[in-house]
């Protein structure tokens, strides 16, 4: 495939993030990425701004906008590999955007909970900046997708998304438990999680065609580099899947 003169794949990466979050939790994945690929890095409505903005927005609005990309996707790509995070993972699983799939590599999908107190550490050290002798914070920091506000008012519409996402994740489990997935899926969770419990693998384990993993390093934001190389074997592993055309130039990491 060809586009504007530039020779391209026919296999597509759509990048998913979570709640408040954004594509840059991703960037270590960029040196693995399928040789030519076609990305698309899907910003969340409501994310990118202010407290008030994500206020306005709704998990239908970031559903319909999954939904939407991976149909765009397929259409442009003659396979399309979903990349996703946290609240991601959940919105990628729908049935509705199941069927454009040919793959998933899923980060920390949030089907079980366990609060720990890193989580509060972390939104104290983020909210009053103090994240730069703290790796796990400045990455939870470096992965927030919204413009702090003191106007509290801003934040009057957070409790009703965050009992969306909690209603999401019940009716993501309940489909996961009746339906198999039909493509290849890498799954991995971390084991110092600072909200996603590692039990949420349960509910991958009676999937034939997933691959779950464990990194014993790792939060839900931050990612040793040893968990790293985890996830980008994962990665490899999945586009191996696709083979390079012939002749077509081969990304070396």
């Amino acid at each position: 495939m060809v586009i504007n003169g530039v020779k391209k794949s026919d296999v597509g990466v759509l990048f998913v993030h979570g709640i408040v979050g954004n594509t840059r939790i991703f960037r270590f994945l960029d040196d693995v990425l399928p040789a030519g690929a076609q990305c698309m890095r899907l910003t969340l409505q409501g994310h990118g701004g202010d407290a008030l903005g994500f206020s306005r927005a709704s998990m239908r609005a970031w559903q319909t906008q999954v939904e939407e990309a991976a149909a765009e996707m397929r259409r442009r790509c003659g396979k399309l590999i979903v990349v996703a995070h946290s609240m991601g993972c959940l919105l990628t699983l729908s049935e509705a955007v199941r069927p454009n799939v040919d793959a998933y590599l899923l980060l920390n999908p949030p089907l079980r909970l366990k609060i720990r107190s890193r989580l509060v550490k972390n939104c104290l050290k983020v909210a009053l900046g103090k994240t730069e002798r703290d790796e796990v914070a400045r990455a939870a920091a470096e992965a927030y997708g919204i413009t702090l506000d003191k106007n509290l008012l801003h934040y009057y519409g957070w409790p009703a998304r965050y009992i969306e996402l909690f209603k999401k994740m019940a009716e993501t489990r309940k489909a996961l438990q009746a339906s198999q997935l039909q493509v290849p899926t890498e799954v991995f969770l971390s084991a110092q999680d600072e909200m996603v419990s590692p039990r949420s693998a349960d509910y991958f384990a009676a999937q034939n065609s997933c691959r779950v993993a464990l990194l014993p390093a790792s939060g839900h934001y931050y990612y040793a580099q040893s968990d790293r190389e985890m996830i980008c074997q994962g990665m490899a592993r999945i586009y191996s899947l696709f083979p390079t055309p012939p002749n077509f130039p081969v990304r070396l990491a």
